[in-house]
């Protein structure tokens, strides 16, 4: 028999000897996952993608690799206006498997339509204002945003159903009978607008009517009063990199494997620990057993860490592509912070020169902006914000034409810190790496000042 996990061919037992995983639950699981994806595949095709989405979601549940069904999946997110959720999974899936996936043609779609990306992007940043300023008592605010998020994205179906849900809660059955219909044009079971249309052929709809606060929320049981039920959440918008960067390193994982690894280490660890007391009373026997025994530790100890590093190259991959999807899309500061983190060691040549050309591309411009930001708060007297967000630019710049502003602005927030050691360090370097900037004379000056003190 062959381990479905790790591919060790064993014979005696359902239970693997090196990962310990147990075949038959293994095979339970992987049907499991078959029917669920020819569930969402029949659903996906009848247009029925609400059904296929979560179909699809049980599927990779029980078979986190199943490249295929991500991108499925992909298309079903899609297809219903989610574009972030969309991506997130085509990447996970190009990780997987990068030689002949679709999933990197889907990407590259993207990547060739940046403004179609852009505009995506805006249509999820004014779901979520939306969102706050329903809950801030702003709804007429929050319609015109969701109005311009469905002209961004005439897909997005979360966005109808909350103009459905919010002319409901009106009393306006025929605005929300229009958005309810849009959603069932693009997703012809869509849970949410069918529960819409039920409310609004019931009684509830004539008592929903009797009190509205001024927040356009429904004081009754009538749909309004629950809006909250049954919208989703703010939805993450491309600019979260950092979140997609963490869901693809944690699905790259192989639980099993690891998991199986780590109990058989803490049961050999204990082994050693009896032995090694059994052994100070001069039975040979014992010390042989405890050599072997550290032994076959260190090569469980050696095959682990070579899981965890398959693991970190894998999560650097997908950043990489994960940072140039930003790029294009002209995310730069997002590129660059996580252009920052990646290990150009784990690369090859290449793709370190995309590295290189990504950074050439991201740096100056994300560096330029924390540089007027912090410019900003140290204007205002945000001294904080100031020193963190002129410390990221120095971390993104070279030879700028910003550096020595910030080099400057930096001297000035150490002086105020009343760290006078640091503030000749920074006035140093424009004196020395900047003679014709506009603040030379300045730096100088200050730079002879705290001389003078000593």
């Amino acid at each position: 028999m062959i381990c479905q996990n790790c591919g060790h061919e064993f014979n005696i037992g359902s239970i693997c000897p090196v990962c310990q995983s147990d075949s038959v639950l293994l095979n339970k699981a992987r049907n499991a996952s078959l029917r669920q994806y020819n569930n969402g595949v029949a659903a996906a095709r009848s247009g029925d993608y609400s059904s296929a989405i979560d179909s699809l979601n049980q599927c990779i549940l029980f078979d986190k690799r199943n490249y295929v069904a991500r991108n499925l999946l992909g298309i079903a997110y899609y297809q219903v206006g989610m574009v972030s959720d969309a991506l997130k999974q085509w990447i996970i899936s190009a990780s997987f498997k990068s030689e002949k996936n679709p999933a990197q043609k889907y990407i590259a779609s993207l990547q060739n339509n940046a403004r179609t990306l852009e505009r995506y992007d805006d249509a999820i940043v004014m779901y979520n204002k939306a969102i706050i300023q329903f809950e801030s008592g702003s709804a007429d605010l929050a319609v015109i945003q969701l109005k311009k998020a469905v002209d961004f994205s005439p897909n997005f179906v979360e966005a109808y159903n909350l103009l459905a849900a919010y002319f409901i809660s009106h009393g306006d059955r025929n605005k929300a009978k229009f958005y309810i219909e849009k959603v069932l044009k693009i997703d012809k079971r869509n849970p949410k607008a069918l529960e819409y249309l039920a409310v609004m052929s019931s009684n509830e709809s004539e008592k929903g009517k009797k009190a509205v606060n001024k927040t356009g929320y429904d004081n009754s049981d009538h749909i309004g009063a629950k809006l909250k039920r049954f919208v989703r959440p703010e939805l993450v918008t491309f600019v979260a990199g950092i979140i997609i960067t963490a869901v693809v390193s944690v699905v790259l994982i192989a639980p099993a494997i690891q998991d199986g690894l780590g109990k058989k280490i803490g049961e050999l660890e204990a082994q050693v620990a009896k032995l090694e007391d059994e052994n100070k009373n001069g039975t040979s026997k014992f010390a042989i057993e405890y050599n072997h025994l550290e032994e076959e530790n260190k090569l469980l100890q050696s095959e682990n860490d070579q899981y965890k590093a398959a693991e970190n190259m894998h999560d650097q991959k997908a950043s990489l592509q994960l940072a140039e999807v930003y790029t294009v899309a002209g995310r730069y500061g997002e590129a660059a912070g996580i252009l920052m983190k990646l290990d150009n060691q784990l690369f090859t040549e290449n793709e370190k020169n995309k590295i290189t050309e990504l950074r050439a591309q991201a740096y100056p411009v994300a560096g330029r902006h924390y540089f007027e930001s912090g410019k900003k708060a140290f204007d205002t007297g945000d001294y904080e914000t100031a020193k963190s967000h002129l410390e990221t630019a120095m971390s993104y710049s070279s030879k700028e034409d910003f550096v020595d502003d910030t080099l400057f602005l930096l001297g000035q927030l150490s002086e105020k810190k009343g760290d006078y050691g640091q503030a000749k360090e920074y006035y140093g370097r424009v004196i020395n790496e900047f003679s014709n900037s506009n603040v030379f004379t300045e730096a100088e000056a200050k730079l002879n000042e705290l001389l003078a003190k000593g």
